[in-house]
């Protein structure tokens, strides 16, 4: 917990000349629940049939941009429900992914929580049904990611945009198992990229994916296992993140132009996921599956093929960088891989004790106990709150809302900066803050108290912008289309009480408290 709240700080120390969109929180948050992006067929019930893909929507409150970016959240869960994935996550519900499209939404972007298929045999004795399984499971996601994506272009081009997007930026963030999904939708293209030894059946030779069963990699084909949907729309994003999990192959990035940035975080005892490469092992057996390549190893493979050439603004200060400088220099030996590196361009890597691999993650026991109620008596299932809050915590022990928050708080700092560059999104990056004086350039501001409105008046310096902050921090009104040695600032509606006007100046940045009577 320690190194969380000196990250936080260093957020805060770098500090943000004001709440920017895209960078800061500056909206309250809509959720809408449940809507349909399409449908696909399923075989987690071990009958193939088809159900709807549903996905819940994050919108800002009171945002009058009619553009707005995109990020996708995918969730985590192993490709099985949770309860029946030995763990308590694997959600569109889930604590950490509803906290990630909150904390998106508010800062300007619309969240996307969506459903993609589950379903695969990870109790089979037979290491070739075990491998073939997930990686099916893992492409049926990759395939949904893409309709989802499809779909929301759609809803620009054929129903009036109802969701308020800009069809040119959407990104993604993968959560755990989501993080495959985030990887595969940004480099999986082709079906020869399939066709590497971890994808063939040991015993028949043939690839596990079978295409003309599962349709092709976008489901854009409809076959007995697939069904198209949104046909005829592009599925490319302009940035991916990873949170955990990995990159079911690393010469699947090939650094195309269709290719997106790519970021992330890890845990470097991840005894689920790799930190650099190694296997992926599932909670529900802890059996050896396939190997992959964590988010250490794959940013920095993106990275030297000219991928995350996009993030390299040399103008910007972007959060952590320093931080990453040093993790360049440790070397650690994660849970189940070589010695690495710790840190990497756009990657940050949290160094935990064993076996902590997701500590953003949180529930809450009395919440759990009632699913797992409802589960059984629903279901005749016999699963058991008290054994399954246990196992949770052996990998996140001190695990608590406020852990969770904290980390999210983190890697949303992070991540932020590069998505506003991959997206194109023009953001005032963070840079280094000079605070100065206000006599050094002869400030003032009056009258003060302010009835209706007051001025703003330099003598060495042209003021640039002028942001008012309420006491609790929140921001009330922008002005940044300024540039001279005064201005007006007009009440408008505001109640009476303190304010704090930041004042950015070509000089540097001051903050003044004022008060309306």
């Amino acid at each position: 917990m320690k190194k969380i709240y000196i990250f936080l700080f260093v957020l805060c120390a770098v500090g943000l000349t004001a709440q920017e969109r895209y960078l800061e929180a500056q909206f309250g948050v809509e959720v809408t629940k449940d809507a349909i992006y399409g449908s696909n067929i399923s075989i987690l019930t071990g009958v193939p049939g088809a159900i709807d893909l549903l996905y819940d929507i994050y919108t800002p409150i009171g945002d009058t941009e009619t553009a707005r970016p995109v990020m996708l959240v995918a969730h985590t869960g192993s490709f099985l429900p949770p309860l029946f994935n030995g763990g308590i996550t694997g959600a569109r519900s889930d604590s950490t992914t509803v906290t990630l499209c909150r904390e998106l939404a508010s800062r300007g972007y619309v969240a996307i929580a969506y459903t993609y298929r589950q379903g695969w045999l990870p109790t089979s004795d037979d290491q070739n049904v075990r491998t073939a399984t997930l990686l099916q499971a893992a492409y049926r996601g990759i395939q949904d990611t893409r309709s989802c994506i499809r779909h929301l272009r759609k809803t620009v081009a054929e129903d009036g945009n109802p969701l308020g997007i800009d069809p040119d930026k959407i990104g993604i963030v993968g959560v755990g198992t989501g993080a495959y999904l985030s990887w595969g939708i940004g480099s999986l293209y082709e079906y020869e990229e399939l066709l590497v030894e971890k994808f063939i059946n040991t015993e028949t030779g043939l690839s596990y994916i079978d295409t003309l069963a599962l349709g092709n990699v976008f489901a854009t084909t409809t076959t007995p296992l697939c069904l198209a949907n949104s046909v005829g729309y592009s599925s490319d994003v302009d940035f991916a993140f990873g949170m955990g999990g990995a990159c079911g192959e690393l010469t699947w990035i090939d650094g195309e132009e269709q290719e997106p940035a790519f970021a992330g975080v890890h845990c470097t005892q991840d005894i689920f996921a790799p930190y650099g490469n190694g296997p992926v092992i599932v909670p529900t057996t802890m059996e050896f599956v396939v190997n992959v390549s964590g988010n250490r190893t794959a940013v920095e493979y993106a990275t030297g093929l000219g991928n995350n050439d996009v993030l390299n603004d040399p103008d910007s200060y972007l959060a952590f960088e320093e931080i990453v400088e040093e993790q360049k220099v440790t070397n650690v030996e994660p849970a189940l891989s070589a010695p690495i590196t710790m840190g990497t361009d756009h990657f940050y890597g949290f160094d935990l004790p064993n076996p902590q691999g997701s500590p953003w993650s949180w529930w809450d026991l009395a919440t759990l106990e009632l699913v797992v109620a409802g589960t059984n008596a629903q279901l005749g299932t016999m699963f058991d709150a008290a054994l399954l809050h246990g196992s949770g915590l052996l990998t996140n022990p001190d695990m608590s809302a406020e852990k969770g928050h904290a980390y999210v708080d983190t890697i949303v700092g992070f991540l932020a900066p590069r998505a506003c560059l991959a997206l194109g999104l023009n953001c005032a990056l963070p840079v280094d803050v000079v605070e100065i004086d206000a006599e050094t350039i002869g400030l003032e501001v009056y009258p003060n108290p302010i009835d209706n409105q007051f001025t703003i008046r330099t003598e060495e310096a042209s003021i640039e912008k002028v942001y008012l902050f309420s006491v609790e921090g929140r921001l009330v009104q922008a002005r940044t289309d300024l540039k001279g040695t005064s201005v007006i600032i007009n009440r408008n509606s505001l109640e009476a009480g303190m304010y704090i006007a930041q004042i950015t100046t070509d000089k540097g940045v001051i903050s003044k408290e004022v008060i309306f009577k």
